[in-house]
């Protein structure tokens, strides 16, 4: 019999099965778990080559899996882009402060040279406002300058940025999207959603290989730091496609999937933990991927579900409600409810294309309205062509209705729920955009749970930091940044949140039959926490330490 490679033992080991099953030692040979059972057992696969770690009462699990992320856009942003980040995760809280750092980067940055900047927040400015162009041509007036709003779902962009891109006041706001305008129509430098937002930045150079590498580089460690072994490339383009590729030594998707084998060690490879990828909707048919979810692309990438919207952003006035917003800002009047991306024809007509085609889907939607739109393109789907096990899902569903859950039970649909806006935005939410009521059935998890409902937690990274220990202490605390409780109805166990992050992630992603749980036979991706999330108070899980992650039985961060 095959020696351990290594074995842990001595500390709490939590499987995540179903049953809340805890084991005294695990065992791995090579990349796989060889065993997980009593001491005796796991201690008589050990030869003189073992490597024995001692746990010393600290606690083993499944390596976490980040439901929902942008990868490759997180590498660029924390390797390239200035940060404009408010506390408590940056440094900006004004108008001033912003325009400083953008100075900082102009001083360094020869002339008619492309500036980016990511993850300012209006609502934590002191001005309560986006920068405009005129905010940004009184530092950088000799450069084209981009800013990406916290959301993701806004571009502020300067003069220069505006007159490369050719916008004028006769530039008509393109479909699912808007130019925010002046009085004279002419814009005002700030673009909402991607439609608009593509129409300056499809002028941005292109990342080369050497800042693509670093990328790669830079939010693989991210991702390990906090213990995930499954990060999510959650808009794959062809440029993302083929920089992970690259990372993994491919210059193009292997032909004999699913048995492709890297032609680097995995000790070579620069990405260091395992992404999904969710390829976007447009560009799927152009990459050469296989049709099933859960598809190995290498050794680290995995195939994802294919990616649309449905709508836009909460804390930007883009989701899309059925109700107005509680306070609407920037002139929108009191019946704004924000506005759909697609036309609801259209985006059923692209559902059933892909579920047709037998690809699993995966739509983002915040406001309740929009995701009623993606209920009815998927009832309408599943009318066509029944399936029992699609596993599609809906991104980040954050004010569904409990109706609307009675109907994505009974559709058989799961749900990657962004938990963690409560801890970020809460206050802003029950203040601001939705008001208390709605603000406090945000990501209502119980109400999912009690339907049998698979759901995933997130982060959105480079949305929120990735962290998932902060996302199940917010799922079960449901506490806004300033403790302000948040429908407490609505929380659900420790447990049930760890199980969110690992198996019920892994089962949504089709690969509970690889990773998840620990169990003989599935992938050795391990973290070890310094305390037990199920054994501390609930307001110190997102402190526990991550002490090491593992990816198929290579330590990628840390180590004991």
């Amino acid at each position: 019999m095959t020696s351990a490679t290594r074995i842990f033992y001595n500390g709490t080991i939590l499987t995540m099965d179903e049953f809340g099953t805890e084991a005294e030692a695990l065992a791995i040979i090579g990349d796989r778990i060889a065993l997980v059972g009593t001491h005796a057992q796991v201690t008589a696969l050990a030869s003189s080559q073992t490597e024995r770690t001692d746990l010393k009462g600290l606690t083993l699990l499944p390596g976490f899996i980040d439901g929902h992320g942008h990868f490759m856009e997180t590498g660029r942003s924390l390797g390239f882009k200035v940060d404009l980040r408010s506390p408590p995760i940056g440094t900006i809280k004004n108008l001033d402060d912003l325009a400083g750092a953008i100075k900082a980067r102009v001083e360094a940055t020869p002339k008619g040279k492309w500036i980016e900047g990511f993850g300012y927040d209006d609502t934590l400015l002191e001005e309560k406002r986006h920068p405009l162009a005129q905010d940004i041509d009184r530092v950088a007036p000799d450069h084209p300058v981009t800013l990406s709003h916290v959301s993701g779902h806004f571009l502020a962009a300067n003069s220069y940025a505006m007159k490369t891109a050719g916008l004028n006041a006769q530039t008509p706001d393109p479909p699912g999207g808007r130019l925010r305008r002046l009085p004279d129509s002419s814009p005002s430098g700030l673009f909402e959603e991607p439609s608009a937002i593509d129409l300056v930045e499809k002028y941005l150079p292109t990342y080369g290989p050497d800042q693509e590498r670093k990328a790669v580089v830079t939010a693989s460690q991210v991702w390990a730091a906090k213990g995930v072994t499954t990060a999510q490339d959650g808009w794959t383009s062809e440029l993302n496609l083929q920089s992970l590729l690259a990372a993994e030594g491919f210059q193009a998707p292997p032909a004999n999937l699913p048995a492709a084998e890297a032609t680097l060690s995995p000790a070579a490879s620069l990405l260091k933990v395992r992404v999904q990828i969710l390829p976007s909707h447009g560009a799927v048919d152009s990459m050469g991927l296989p049709l099933a979810s859960g598809t190995p692309i290498t050794e680290k990438i995995v195939l994802g579900p294919v990616k649309l919207f449905a709508d836009g952003s909460l804390q930007g006035y883009t989701g899309y409600l059925s109700n107005p917003y509680h306070k609407a800002m920037y002139g929108l009047g009191p019946r704004w409810r924000g506005y759909p991306m697609f036309d609801p024809d259209k985006l059923a007509g692209a559902v059933l294309k892909h579920h047709l085609a037998g690809r699993q889907i995966a739509i983002h939607g915040n406001g309740d309205q929009a995701i009623e739109h993606i209920i009815q393109a998927f009832e309408a789907a599943l009318k066509v062509r029944p399936v029992s096990d699609h596993r599609h899902f809906v991104i980040h569903c954050q004010t569904v209705r409990e109706d609307q859950l009675d109907r994505i039970s009974r559709l058989g649909l799961g749900a990657s729920f962004f938990v963690v806006h409560l801890h970020h935005w809460g206050d802003r939410h029950a203040d601001i955009f939705l008001g208390p009521d709605r603000a406090a059935r945000l990501n209502p998890l119980l109400s999912a749970l009690e339907r049998s409902i698979v759901f995933s937690l997130h982060n959105d990274s480079p949305v929120t930091p990735v962290d998932p220990l902060r996302s199940v202490q917010t799922a079960v605390l449901r506490l806004s940044g300033s403790g302000r409780p948040l429908g407490p109805e609505y929380a659900i166990t420790a447990y049930q949140g760890l199980r969110a992050v690992t198996a019920s992630a892994a089962h949504l992603a089709f690969e509970g039959h690889r990773k998840g749980r620990l169990a003989k036979g599935l992938l050795a991706d391990l973290t070890v926490l310094r305390h037990n999330p199920l054994a501390v108070q609930p307001e110190k899980i997102a402190e526990i330490e991550t002490l090491e992650t593992i990816v198929g039985g290579q330590t990628v961060y840390g180590g004991l």
